[in-house]
């Protein structure tokens, strides 16, 4: 007995048994058994089997085979459908050459018109299709002829099914993947919650990583989440920074695209400790210096600098209230140095032996959280800490220990590297003959939150070196240039696949200009959504304030 007539036999028995237990006593009325078993049965065999690409190997083989006009049978047929975008040793693919892929159009034009084109044909072009590394696929004839046969091949196989099977109505579910939009349509149904489970599609239709049509999606995704606002935004930002998971290759364009959206927010002074976490997986910490690189790499310096004011902010609170050592937290010192966190390009919490060893959770936790971020603090009183907190050219560095002096040393003459694992107290950071200035915190304040007694005499210390706390008008100002330097790192990366020139005559009170190399649907769309106008009489051309 075949495989599939003994799985029919074995549910039908199956069915009838768990009948025959509802039904005992019972006179039997109906088939209801048999019809679930039915029913069943059609789900199993109808479900949507996941495709296999064939190995480059045996595409290879295949592919010399045909390019060397020997006959080929059905099997090898459907390797060289799965390889009409394979590139070997610098080999021009099938779908660029004219003459190859000719033959390719008439065999499967061929098996469409005869009603012979099967699924597992089909789903090797539809690989070839979605794997083809081409800037602009649509610019290439041969794979637009490619599209339209596996349109016309669904078609066919569809109408000559006994009834839609589940792979079918997936298939259909996606059919504008098979049009001159490709992928624009998926991309707003991922944006607006409607296709959160991409996994049916992607065990059809084999969509490598690196198609195009992931690239046309997240071009999509990456505008759209310039266009929502701040309430709308923040509401939605973890799902946003998901996004990302979808496809890996995109993450770090998604977490680059949401921290500059949140750059322009009005949250922006407030952390973020979701875009914060996620980004210090993936790029490190901005403050470690030898790192930086890899930050700008994906973001502007503004949003950077936010960024760095968050962990300032962060390192501030711990160290003045989790790291206090034996005294009560000094809040003077803690409302101080906030007044400069925006400021502040690097922190950097070198902990005493009490901290470093203390197995609380609180501790246990912090040290976790902030790997690569902290140093130990060596000779010294184990429950004495320190900071260390980069303004400008200057160090300044505090201790948690009362008594203690604040200790200025200029950054790039500094008898310490604040990156080491280990720091010693004395003849490190307490070196009264290499430092600018020591600070003593007297006379105290009447109020911790009022600038008067050591607090206006450090505004003054600091003042002479240029250090000065930001007003709300500056960082206003400052927020409007960050706005717009942010503008150009999100065109790259909307404008990615295609070639463009910028002309930016803001800061002569003109305008920002892009010109786009060619007509681009796309381009266009993107443009529009960041709010530039097309200029008159130039279809190229866009411009914003």
């Amino acid at each position: 007995m075949s495989t599939a007539l003994s799985a029919l036999s074995s549910a039908i028995q199956s069915g009838l048994q768990r009948h025959r237990g509802r039904t005992d006593g019972v006179e039997l009325s109906g088939f209801d058994g048999l019809r679930l078993a039915r029913e069943d049965l059609a789900r199993r065999y109808d479900r949507a089997e996941k495709a296999f690409v064939p190995p480059k190997e045996k595409r290879q083989e295949a592919l010399n085979k045909f390019k060397a006009e020997q006959k080929l049978d059905s099997s090898e047929w459907r390797l060289v459908f799965a390889g009409l975008s394979d590139r070997e040793n610098e080999a021009i693919a099938v779908l660029e050459d004219e003459p190859l892929f000719e033959r390719v159009h008439r065999e499967v034009g061929s098996r469409i018109d005869r009603k012979i084109l099967n699924r597992r044909d089909w789903l090797a072009l539809c690989y070839s299709y979605f794997a083809y590394d081409g800037n602009v696929p649509a610019d290439n004839h041969n794979w637009g002829l490619l599209r339209g046969d596996i349109d016309r091949g669904f078609s066919m196989i569809k109408a000559c099914a006994a009834r839609e099977k589940e792979w079918m109505r997936i298939v259909e579910h996606h059919r504008t993947l098979f049009g001159e939009q490709a992928g624009i349509q998926l991309a707003e149904d991922i944006f607006a919650g409607r296709a959160r489970d991409l996994s049916a599609l992607q065990a059809i239709a084999q969509v490598p990583d690196s198609s195009w049509l992931w690239q046309r999606i997240f071009s999509v995704l990456l505008s759209r989440i310039f266009t929502l606002d701040d309430n709308a935004f923040l509401q939605r930002l973890p799902e946003l920074v998901a996004l990302g998971q979808i496809n890996t290759r995109y993450v770090n364009s998604i977490l680059s695209a949401c921290l500059t959206r949140y750059h322009r927010s009005r949250m922006r002074e407030q952390s973020s400790s979701l875009l914060k976490q996620a980004a210090l997986e993936h790029w490190g910490s901005p403050q470690i210096r030898s790192r930086q690189n890899a930050w700008l790499q994906y973001v502007e310096e503004p949003v950077c600098a936010m960024v760095v004011a968050w962990f300032a902010k962060e390192d501030l609170e711990h160290f003045f209230t989790l790291l206090k050592g034996e005294a009560e937290v000094d809040q003077s010192r803690l409302f101080y140095w906030l007044r400069f966190a925006n400021q502040m390009s690097y922190t950097r919490i070198v902990m005493g032996a009490d901290a470093w060893r203390d197995q609380a959770s609180d501790f246990v936790q912090f040290r976790d959280k902030n790997k690569g971020r902290l140093s130990q603090l060596t000779g010294g009183p184990g429950h004495n800490n320190a900071v260390v907190m980069q303004i400008g050219n200057y160090f300044f560095v505090e201790f948690s220990g009362t008594g203690n002096a604040c200790y200025v040393y200029r950054s790039d003459a500094a008898p310490f590297n604040p990156d080491k694992k280990s720091l010693a107290l004395a003849s490190e950071l307490k070196q009264q003959g290499r430092a600018l200035k020591r600070m003593s915190h007297s006379p105290a304040p009447r109020r911790p939150n009022r600038v008067e007694g050591w607090l206006d005499r450090f505004d003054s210390e600091l003042r002479a070196l240029g250090i000065t706390p930001h007003s709300a008008a500056a960082s206003a100002s400052a927020q409007t240039a960050h706005v717009q330097s942010a503008s150009t790192a999100e065109l790259a990366v909307l404008l990615e696949h295609i070639k463009y020139k910028l002309v930016d005559n803001r800061d002569r009170g003109g305008a920002l200009q892009v010109v786009l190399e060619r007509v681009d649907a796309r381009a266009e769309l993107a443009l529009k959504r960041l709010g530039f106008k097309p200029v008159n009489n130039n279809p190229l051309a866009f411009w914003r304030s």
